[in-house]
């Protein structure tokens, strides 16, 4: 078991006996957490933490829990329908994973991938493969890259993503995402539980998306917190279409059907991938999970194709993050990516009316 597995082992409900005492250490540091983070939000609201403004309308995108919720897929598709509406978009993320220290890394220019996910993180790359016409930096401060993206790219909107906790920089729509699974994980603040900052935090939001919507959720925890009753849009991630990851080429899921596939990822949720290759009824006759944004080595990957080979595996499948950290490797048998697009089930009219008003307001 790696350290990733034993923490969130230890923070669930299904902890051994034994790890109770990590439990309560975890708990300790976890008072001490929520008074700094308490304490740093309101030195923002009083104006003593200074909030900076971009000549620009910025949106954010984010949540209160560690693991994925879906940011990267919204993130892009905010970045499609302010496109459709006549905008011209640019994404700044603060580009985890990647190794630069630059203040402004340029992933896309909305011309050209510029940057490889060794140098930039994995998911800004991805996006930048998928969307292509779209600007994308990285940097730890976001003002910086978002006056470049100004300045030198032609935006005039700008996504934060993963920037609900990015309170440095004004915003003028904050987007909250909560997994309908789990929405806050077990309401815990960091490191004894899943959240990045209390509850009282969900006030800051203007708009509530429930991601991966379903039957079996918990839709009444993120209402009991929407004291604000800001608009909830629920949404569905749903696995498209499949890309050759060498050649480019697209396939239907159905292509999978009944064929013998290993499946890789690294991701913060592997069992919604997972999910999506059974849904396709494929045969997984090999599993391969990793730690979410995990920097493949070639020794990693080549004990994966060993491995699938002999489960008698005919394709590799992976994610769209994963696949673009695999694309300076070899294989001996095909590599596809599943393809994700984002379902509005509910509040459609409510996602499109906030996002307009939002990118239309006086900048700056």
């Amino acid at each position: 078991m790696n350290f990733e597995s034993l923490y969130y082992e230890v923070i669930s409900k299904d902890r051994k006996l034994y790890q109770l005492p990590m439990l309560l250490m975890l708990r300790s540091v976890a008072v001490f957490y929520v008074w700094v983070q308490s304490l740093r939000a309101g030195l923002y609201r009083s104006g003593l933490f200074k909030t900076r403004r971009l000549p620009a309308r910025v949106i954010s995108v984010g949540n209160l829990t560690l693991g994925g919720t879906g940011k990267t897929p919204t993130v892009m598709l905010i970045a499609e329908t302010l496109q459709a509406q006549g905008f011209k978009p640019a994404i700044l993320s603060r580009g985890y994973g990647g190794e630069t220290v630059n203040e402004v890394n340029v992933v896309c220019d909305g011309k050209a991938v510029l940057l490889d996910p060794e140098i930039a993180g994995d998911e800004p790359v991805m996006m930048a493969h998928r969307l292509k016409n779209v600007p994308i930096l990285t940097g730890r401060n976001r003002f910086k890259t978002g006056r470049y993206a100004l300045e030198h790219l032609g935006a005039d909107t700008l996504i934060l993503d993963d920037g609900f906790q990015h309170l440095a920089l004004h915003r003028d729509l904050n987007i909250l995402l909560c997994d309908h699974k789990s929405p806050f994980g077990n309401e815990v603040i960091f490191p004894a539980g899943h959240l990045r900052e209390p509850l009282q935090a969900v006030r800051r939001a203007d708009l509530i998306c429930v991601t991966r919507y379903g039957p079996a959720g918990n839709l009444e925890a993120v209402q009991r917190v929407n004291s604000k009753q800001v608009p909830l849009v629920k949404m569905t991630f749903e696995a498209k279409t499949l890309v050759q990851v060498s050649t480019g080429e697209s396939t239907g899921l159905d292509a999978m059907k009944d064929r013998p596939v290993a499946a890789l990822c690294g991701i913060a949720q592997p069992k919604a991938f997972l999910k999506s290759l059974e849904q396709a009824q494929a045969r997984v006759v090999s599993h391969h999970i990793f730690p979410d944004h995990f920097q493949y080595l070639p020794e990693h990957l080549r004990a994966v194709e060993e491995k699938a080979r002999a489960a008698g595996a005919e394709w590799l499948v992976t994610t769209e993050k994963d696949a673009v950290k695999l694309l300076k490797f070899e294989f001996s048998i095909p590599v596809y990516r599943v393809c994700l697009a984002v379902n509005i089930v509910d509040g459609r009219e409510a996602w499109n009316r906030m996002l307009e008003a939002a990118a239309t307001v006086p900048a700056g």
